[in-house]
């Protein structure tokens, strides 16, 4: 840092690479006079973060919308023959072959996110992707139900390392206030696929070739998603941003303003590859449940929407197939927008809280309305606002626990351990709407309503018992918080 006695050798000199403007002697102290402490302009700044922003997220968000339109494809495979074909709507079939997913999914979202600093983003990256891509092409030659199941097994331990390994990025490169719309704009590519994923399967579900098994429409979703996939993965090493320290699209002096910038009430620390033990302390922090059950309960809601919407508005609400795909896409693409106005706010006010419990009782208005709405249009309203509570709290979640964590160790493993939970609410999501229980699916639409209330009531008390820590550190009741001088909970 620079400081009148010593003075920061960066300040005032060239660089041969990049685009930015270094800043003067006369900007740092400007800043210095506004009471920031760092030998960069705020102008400086900002056309870093600008420039950061195009760099990180075209390619990461083209991933995880794929990768959700990957995991989720069989939902609109299911409703275009695939039930009748392999025999899957006997019994608790289609429920085993959505769970099993979810087993390699948990398991390896934190070995995976260990990995990802050690190798770096695009050698990591490109290894998942061009499996997980090969997966779904399989599955559009499958026979029988049980191979459909062994491939959907396989898939979750692939596709495990990329929403937990990208939110790592993204936090690697932002500052607090900075996070939430940006993982809410991260998190919309995988609303956008939710929202023509279905409309691009009934597409894809109308190709008619030979006379016999790839006359069933079903098998190009997985087909088509899958070559697409393997396609994408060409690009990645090319295209995929690296963490700050190993980006080569930034010269000398705008890493040092990339990697600076993050430290202001944060652990100032040498990049460090947490082990197995270190992993194991950080799991024993309490704080951990109050992250992680909400997380849990986002997962359960929003695999449950994404898997039995089309299943809901056609079966229960009676729409055509066609017009069942068609529907179930609209209110993903109102959730875009909302989300990214509400997490728009949230930074905005620099609270989360208030922005994520008013989320988790518009989730249980539209849950109410789809199960007691008597006016199919009515009912349709309602999956809206319910697709919207339930998915706009999942950026919001990983950005509240980021903002209350000092260490980049921990700030690494944190989304995996949360993401690897919100798996297991995939568990949940995909079991607790069951066959028998269709139309309507009363239990798992009430269990689901709980589980809304709770996590409202989780995030209240415990973002007043941060508000409250941090009064008293203000107060100098206490020394620091987590550790860390100057550190700071954003509740």
């Amino acid at each position: 840092m620079a400081t009148s006695e010593q003075p920061n050798p960066l300040v005032g000199k060239e660089f041969s690479q990049g685009t930015l403007t270094v800043v003067h002697n006369e900007d740092a102290k400007d800043a210095e006079h506004h009471g920031v402490s760092h030998d960069w302009s705020e102008k400086e700044e900002r056309a870093l973060v600008w420039m950061v922003d195009l760099r990180v997220f075209p390619m990461l968000c083209t991933l995880f919308g794929v990768s959700v339109l990957d995991r989720t494809n069989i939902s609109a495979a299911y409703i275009a023959g695939m039930n009748e074909d392999i025999a899957l709507a006997e019994g608790p079939r289609y429920s085993i072959s959505l769970l099993v997913f979810f087993i390699g999914y948990v398991i390896f979202e934190i070995p995976s996110n260990m990995m990802i600093r050690r190798l770096g983003t695009r050698i990591w990256m490109t290894l998942l992707i061009v499996i997980w891509g090969s997966l779904v092409l399989a599955m559009g030659f499958v026979h029988h139900w049980v191979s459909l199941t062994v491939l959907r097994a396989l898939l979750g331990i692939f596709e495990a390392g990329l929403y937990p390994g990208a939110v790592f990025v993204i936090t690697s490169w932002y500052k607090k206030f900075e996070m939430a719309k940006r993982i809410s704009f991260f998190y919309m590519s995988a609303l956008l696929a939710s929202g023509f994923g279905p409309i691009f399967a009934y597409a894809l579900s109308l190709i008619r070739v030979g006379d016999s098994t790839y006359r069933q429409g079903w098998r190009w979703i997985f087909i088509v998603e899958g070559i697409f996939t393997i396609v994408l993965a060409v690009a990645v090493p090319f295209t995929l941003v690296e963490f700050p320290e190993k980006a080569r699209f930034l010269n000398d002096r705008e890493r040092h303003i990339a990697t600076e910038r993050l430290l202001e009430g944060q652990s100032r620390e040498e990049i460090k590859h947490p082990g197995i033990t270190e992993v194991l302390k950080m799991l024993v922090d309490w704080k951990l449940l109050i992250y992680c059950f909400p997380y849990y309960v986002c997962g359960s809601s929003i695999y449950a929407m994404s898997y039995f919407a089309p299943i809901i508005l056609r079966q229960g609400m009676g729409f055509s197939y066609t017009l069942a795909q068609v529907l179930s896409g609209m209110p993903y693409l109102f959730t875009m927008a909302a989300s990214m106005a509400t997490a728009w706010a949230s930074d905005r006010i620099k609270m989360r809280w208030p922005v994520m419990c008013a989320q988790y009782l518009v989730a249980v208005a539209g849950l109410l309305i789809m199960l007691y709405g008597e006016v199919p249009a009515f009912r349709y309203f309602g999956l809206f606002i319910a697709v919207f509570g339930s998915q706009a709290n999942g950026p919001q979640l990983l950005a509240y626990a980021q903002n209350q964590t000092p260490t980049m160790a921990k700030r690494g493993i944190l989304p995996a351990i949360m993401i690897a939970v919100g798996g297991m609410g995939g568990i949940t999501g995909s079991t607790i709407f069951r066959s028998q229980d269709a139309p309507d699916y009363l239990p798992g639409m009430w269990t689901t309503i709980a589980f809304q209330l709770a996590s409202c009531m989780i995030i209240f008390v415990a973002s007043m018992h941060f508000r409250r820590q941090n009064r008293l550190l203000e107060q100098g009741k206490v020394a620091m918080l987590e550790g860390v001088p100057g550190f700071k909970y954003v509740p």
